[in-house]
């Protein structure tokens, strides 16, 4: 018997198991608990980026298998200087 499983469906499934990793961490991350320091919680949300990056890179290759080239990923923290201009630019490129 053939395995009919193809590059695509094989993507979305790691990035759903991704997905749901990134939410049993963040969940984990919020869950109070005796980490009076923090580090746990440190290490969980560390892990989250981790996972959030995987998950791009996923988007990414599912979006080339489908023709699409380009991807631009944005993420602006907080209210810092840098994050207002980036910010700014966006709208006035009309991409925010």
């Amino acid at each position: 018997m053939k395995n009919h499983t193809t590059p695509e469906t094989l993507l979305n499934d790691q990035l759903a198991a991704c997905l749901a990793a990134m939410q049993d961490c963040l969940a984990h991350a919020r869950d109070p608990r005796d980490d009076p320091h923090g580090h746990l919680r440190r290490h969980d949300i560390a892990y989250v980026a981790k996972l959030m990056k995987a998950s791009a890179r996923l988007t990414e290759a599912l979006a080339k298998l489908k023709g699409e080239t380009r991807q631009d990923i944005y993420v602006l923290r907080g209210d810092a200087p840098q994050a207002r201009i980036a910010r700014d630019s966006l709208r006035d490129k009309g991409e925010g």
